[in-house]
């Protein structure tokens, strides 16, 4: 992420979201003791010391490496780690990464086109030339530059990460998904229509019409 932010600094924009994995027990303090340096604008000071001190995440290690950073208000730091509103953002950004079927980490959405795992550099530099290059036309045809990412990663995954990370809606929670897959398969059974109480008339099954009326 370095070699890229340098090679194409006026050209790509990095986002950085949270997916502690489960079986890292260390993984979720870690990401809200980053996001509450964040608040106190930090982030790029403390994630370094994170990245150099990877093997040692606990409460004491995270605490001294926020007694390193120049300028960060300790106590304010401890309230914001355990605040309700940085673990809403991390688990909204981990519910996010389920829904886009970004199980793992590292993964990459570059526009909306997936990469999973660690990728040399040259991957990323084709993947992002390629998209430049797309983004370059659209400009030429008057697109706002505003708009490129959206327009840009549209149909990616989907939908979803248009749905997700540009439009920010809220995923399904993981007993919600589960629920879902639970549910016996369209075709094997029935599925009202949800209109609340509509009127119907007729009792067919092979055909149904949907009318959207207005009576002037």
């Amino acid at each position: 992420m370095t070699q890229i932010h340098e090679a194409f600094k006026d050209e790509v924009k990095i986002a950085v979201c949270m997916n502690p994995l489960g079986f890292h027990k260390r993984a979720m303090p870690a990401a809200k003791a980053v996001y509450a340096a964040m608040k106190q604008g930090k982030y790029d000071a403390y994630d370094k010391l994170l990245w150099e001190n990877n093997k040692a995440l606990e409460d004491a290690d995270l605490e001294s490496y926020a007694k390193q950073v120049e300028g960060l208000d300790l106590e304010q730091w401890k309230k914001d780690k355990d605040s309700k509103e940085i673990e809403g953002w991390i688990l909204q950004q981990q519910g996010i990464s389920v829904a886009l079927g970004a199980t793992g980490t590292p993964a990459f959405f570059v526009n909306g086109q997936k990469m999973a795992g660690a990728k040399p550099f040259e991957e990323f530099k084709e993947i992002i030339e390629a998209q430049i290059s797309k983004a370059d036309r659209l400009i030429a045809k008057k697109v706002p530059a505003a708009a490129l990412h959206a327009v840009l990663s549209g149909n990616a995954e989907g939908g979803k990460y248009r749905k997700y990370v540009i439009e920010g809606k809220t995923p399904p929670t993981p007993e919600q998904k589960a629920a879902e897959e639970d549910k016996p398969p369209l075709a094997k059974r029935a599925v009202e229509l949800a209109i609340s109480d509509s009127p119907r008339k007729g009792n067919g099954d092979k055909v149904v019409i949907t009318e959207f009326s207005d009576f002037q």
